[in-house]
């Protein structure tokens, strides 16, 4: 019974991270990425402090580590959400979730090139026929010069994505998971605000605003950013970050589905290839850790 809670705390996780592939479209109907950004950035600072507040959450990373955090923050959100909702105008919901689950996968190669760590030939597959995937559901975008722009702005996130994985590892000996999180929001809120004053500030605040735009924003902020994070925090506690990481497998599939029914997208035979392909090699990178957890019994 225990574990059948984790696994639904799990899916819940992955379907909240799925369903911002598709608020992001939503969002980007009436506002710009940086906005979109900014603003979920400043709620989730705001909701993550009144949080630690409650909580009675009161230590403060020691100087050396807020200087590492302020790195970290550079990676993600920074770099992250200039890649991701920049290259979301261009990429399907599909496409976009489907290249943001190779982070894990890039990550591990970064670490065998950068910390020499190593990985196994199942990880080196999986990366190859993930990226095939991707390739195909590429191609069978209807512009291709756009869509090609859209996939280098996302392989930005998937790189900072990397770096942000390398660099926060040595925090994660010594603070909390919230205290990451929120110090992250914080530097990364700081870091759009001169991007937001300079080149949106003077539109964004006497232009006609849409309720669901800034209730899409704001869903975000609740269930990606906050929700889908202490729900996922939980998984990897009760887990451990291996097991955990076998869920993240679901975000392409959900994002699909969800794709599918709110915004119509479409699925070709080559689609659904391209899909199969890229799902198939994050498994297939898993194969080890899948077997060993299957085998345990769960």
């Amino acid at each position: 019974m225990k574990n059948m809670l984790i696994y639904g705390q799990a899916t819940l996780a992955m379907l909240f991270w799925s369903l911002t592939f598709v608020w992001i479209k939503v969002a980007l109907q009436w506002y710009r990425p940086m906005e979109i950004v900014f603003l979920r950035l400043l709620l989730a600072s705001v909701l993550l402090l009144i949080i630690m507040l409650l909580i009675r959450h009161r230590r403060m990373p020691t100087g050396k580590d807020m200087l590492r955090l302020l790195v970290v923050a550079f990676f993600e959100p920074f770099l992250y959400f200039v890649g991701e909702a920049n290259g979301m105008q261009y990429v399907t919901p599909t496409l976009g979730s489907l290249i943001i689950s190779t982070i894990p996968l890039v990550t591990a190669v970064g670490a065998w090139l950068i910390l020499r760590e190593k990985i196994t030939i199942y990880l080196i597959a999986g990366l190859v026929i993930s990226f095939s995937g991707v390739a195909l559901l590429s191609i069978e975008g209807g512009d291709g010069g756009n869509t090609f722009k859209g996939v280098l702005l996302m392989l930005l996130a998937v790189f900072a994505g990397m770096f942000y994985g390398i660099t926060v590892r040595d925090l994660t000996h010594r603070h909390s998971a919230l205290t990451i999180v929120a110090w992250q929001s914080i530097y990364g809120m700081v870091f759009f605000l001169p991007i937001f004053l300079i080149n949106h500030a003077s539109t964004f605040f006497v232009m006609e605003h849409s309720a669901t735009g800034l209730i899409t924003i704001a869903a975000m902020s609740l269930f990606a950013s906050i929700g889908a994070f202490m729900l996922y925090t939980g998984v990897i506690r009760s887990l451990g970050i291996i097991r955990a990481n076998i869920f993240t497998n679901l975000i392409p599939v959900f994002t699909a589905i969800l794709a599918y029914l709110w915004l119509s997208e479409t699925f070709t035979p080559r689609t659904l290839t391209g899909l199969s392909l890229a799902v198939g090699g994050l498994f297939l990178s898993q194969y080890r850790d899948l077997r060993r957890y299957l085998c345990s019994g769960g």
